[in-house]
């Protein structure tokens, strides 16, 4: 966005604070813009050029040189960053925050700067210094403050604030809670305030989501998130150890601590999320259930933790004990090959983009677990199922991930979908359960997966969960034994990793990382799974 907060419209007379504002100011980002070469003051509507004198240009080009050959000497010098270095997923995923100007406290009222606050509303300055007045233009619209008065005039509102404007070392400083006054149309940058990071914010087109507020009933607890867009709130993680709901918007707002009894959930944490904002959730174990709930009144959304069982509520995920699991080996299983091209598009062949996502994938899970990853097939050839299943109870795996793309005749269609193993034994009533329970199970060998539903279960959670929160969603959850993985003696996943009959889906998947970046989200989930905490 092209800032315009040095430029001011000045009468006679006028103190010259278009010069400070023009030169030296730092932006929100701690980044200095300073124009040595040419210094614009604007007096009394004329525009004066003032160049430094030509003798300080060799000077000034002599300094320049010099720094340049020792940055570019000691840069020659320093060492290169290793991937294990950086944290998961920083090399291919790094969040972008909104533009924010910051705060001050003054008598105990919060106040931002008039120069950050016309960046932010882009803006332009007039001030006349003999009425101590300043007005903001931005667009249609019109604000104009005065020193040491509380009323503000926003187009033809009058506002009161809370604190007068203040002028602190050659600035106005204006009380924050002017941005909630601002006009909300399409023609003005909408600003909020947030008291987490103690910034005035430029709201992205995503929208904000507030700090939640949690109402603990014996019944159950609720947590109310004030949200600009209901329809993107998804919960990423089912287990209650991990509850996890993803917004699209950008957080504002203060987490609490702690929950104290008789709250069901015992901590609430932000996590990161390459689109809008994550949370996760500890919830106590003897919570029955959660849904989803929207204020009538609109503008909130809900997660009800309820504490006895009803027949409007999701269940948990299943969670085996806590602590790392041990992950010596994992078998990708590249979806396809040979005559079986699996899901065609133009452009775009299944077969062909399973094995380089399981080449990437490889690369990702050697370099954060200490275990060696192994394929069914290194080129374009077709195997059937029995041969898939041989390969990966060769090589003792402890998790085999079978790699398709989903294709559809909807073009609405989108989004991943994991399969994995009914955690059932094939038993579909109560009574088929208790009438069997004293009986031993004897498993056809091509269901023996049906042995390691749970932590297939715990895995699908984990690798959908940052699916999720990476933006590679919709994700959908089948607890179904797919035919790729009968007979594997291994936790595992059927994963249709996007819906290539989608446009947005191949969209995402040809950027220049896109493979990459999927590759990174499910090696993340993996590696949730492995760590178990």
């Amino acid at each position: 966005m092209r800032a315009r907060s040095g430029r001011h419209r000045q009468g006679p007379g006028a103190r010259r604070e278009s010069a400070k504002s023009d030169h030296g100011q730092v932006g929100a980002g701690g980044r200095s813009e300073t124009r040595v070469a040419t210094r614009r003051h604007d007096v009394g509507g004329s525009r004066v050029s003032r160049r430094p004198p030509a003798r300080t240009w060799p000077v000034a080009a002599l300094v320049l040189l010099l720094v340049t050959a020792t940055d570019s000497a000691a840069r020659r010098h320093e060492p290169k960053p290793r991937a294990g270095d950086l944290p998961a997923g920083w090399e291919t995923r790094i969040r972008v925050s909104p533009e924010s100007g910051p705060t001050r406290s003054l008598d105990g009222e919060t106040y931002v700067g008039v120069n950050d606050l016309a960046r932010l509303l882009d803006a332009t300055k007039y001030w006349r210094s003999d009425v101590r007045k300043l007005v903001l233009r931005a667009r249609a619209h019109r604000i104009q403050l005065t020193v040491d008065n509380p009323f503000a005039l926003i187009d033809d509102r009058t506002v009161r604030l809370p604190a007068p404007v203040r002028s602190r070392g050659g600035e106005l400083q204006v009380p924050v809670a002017l941005v909630d006054s601002l006009p909300h149309d399409s023609t003005l940058a909408r600003l909020r305030y947030d008291p987490g990071r103690k910034v005035v914010l430029q709201v992205p087109a995503s929208g904000v989501v507030g700090a939640p507020q949690i109402v603990a009933q014996p019944s159950g607890t609720t947590l109310w998130f004030p949200i600009d867009r209901p329809e993107d709130f998804v919960v990423a993680g089912r287990a209650r150890a991990h509850f996890r709901l993803r917004f699209s918007g950008f957080f504002i707002g203060v987490l609490p601590d702690t929950l104290a009894p008789p709250s069901l959930v015992r901590s609430i944490r932000s996590i990161r999320s390459a689109v809008g904002s994550g949370f996760e959730l500890e919830v106590v174990p003897l919570a029955a259930g959660y849904r989803l709930v929207r204020d009538q009144g609109g503008g909130r959304m809900g997660v009800v933790i309820a504490s006895r069982p009803a027949p409007d509520l999701e269940e948990f995920a299943p969670e085996g004990p806590p602590g790392p699991r041990r992950l010596r080996v994992v078998v990708l299983d590249p979806g396809h090959g040979g005559s079986d091209a699996g899901v065609a598009v133009p452009g775009v062949v299944e077969k062909d983009l399973t094995l380089r996502l399981a080449r990437l994938l490889k690369v990702e899970l050697e370099r954060r677990l200490s275990a060696r990853v192994v394929l069914t097939r290194e080129d374009d050839r077709k195997l059937s199922v029995d041969q898939r299943a041989e390969k990966a109870n060769r090589a003792r795996a402890d998790l085999v991930l079978s790699l398709h793309f989903d294709g559809f005749s909807s073009p609405a269609a989108r989004g991943a979908t994991v399969y994995c193993p009914p955690a059932t034994f094939g038993l579909q009533s109560e009574s088929e359960r208790t009438a069997s329970a004293a009986e031993l199970q004897v498993l056809q060998w091509r269901d023996v997966g049906t042995r390691h539903a749970v932590l297939s279960r715990e895995l699908a959670e984990a690798v959908l969960s940052s699916l999720e929160l990476h933006g590679q969603g919709p994700t959908r959850l089948r607890e179904v034994l797919p035919s790729s993985l009968l007979g594997v003696n291994a936790p595992g996943l059927m994963m249709e990793c996007a819906t290539l009959t989608s446009a947005a889906d191949r969209q995402r998947l040809a950027e220049p990382n896109g493979l990459g970046d999927l590759a990174a989200s499910i090696a993340e989930g993996v590696q949730s799974y492995q760590r178990n905490e």
